[in-house]
């Protein structure tokens, strides 16, 4: 039996109720452990909340309001290139700001959430932005990429495990960029027709940032059983 239960209400709307099917999966991933989610009539929800009902003796029941919106998304990083005129990515994100996961400001605003284009969309001319993308992933991160004709306007990534996916593929969707993911296999999105300071430099921060704190998440996991 699972440590934690998410009881959301049968009315709920169907995208909310996906939202909170993803919440159950993220809290899932963190844990280590299932969550159990399920749907219950209002009465029955409010039986429920009844019963939880501490006694004097126990701590309150506590309210969470939800979090004030984020005043400013994350400063952008000056840009550094190479001798052959290339992005020199590992420069430039040496350094990392917290995740929104844990606070820290989203990479995008709620008003520029970056998703997959059109697979017609034209290309921006003398620039191969997917390529660009795959070259920023593996300087950064050292994973491989690539593109995937079944499922045009995505980038596939391969993790090292199913877990590593979901949690990089939900806290890179808080940073308001698009992710989705297929067993060990992280999607993000990559269109030829992405510029270089704005998409592509999106997809290629949020990967590096995800990926630095799910290496440091494993070596402290890794250290604890020992």
């Amino acid at each position: 039996m699972s440590r934690m239960l998410i009881v959301v209400e049968n009315t709920v709307p169907f995208e909310r109720i996906q939202d909170c099917r993803e919440l159950a999966t993220s809290f899932a991933t963190f844990l280590e452990e299932p969550v159990e989610f399920v749907f219950a009539r209002p009465e029955s929800l409010l039986a429920a909340r009844m019963g939880a009902e501490p006694s004097p003796s126990d701590p309150p029941i506590e309210v969470l309001a939800p979090a004030p919106p984020q005043a400013a998304t994350m400063s952008s990083a000056d840009f550094v290139y190479q001798p052959d005129g290339r992005p020199d990515w590992r420069s430039m994100w040496e350094g990392f700001c917290e995740l929104a996961l844990y606070g820290g400001p989203p990479h995008r605003g709620s008003d520029s959430v970056l998703e997959a284009a059109a697979p017609d969309v034209p290309a921006t001319e003398g620039f191969d932005a997917v390529d660009e993308i795959r070259r920023g992933i593996w300087m950064t991160s050292g994973l491989y990429s690539e593109a995937d004709d079944a499922d045009p306007g995505w980038l596939t990534i391969t993790c090292r495990s199913r877990a590593m996916a979901a949690w990089m593929c939900a806290t890179i969707i808080l940073e308001n960029v698009e992710a989705k993911f297929d067993e060990e296999r992280l999607l993000v999105p990559a269109s030829p027709s992405f510029t270089l300071k704005d998409e592509v430099k999106s997809v290629i921060t949020v990967v590096a940032k995800t990926h630095h704190y799910w290496t440091a998440h494993a070596i402290q996991q890794a250290a604890a059983t020992r």
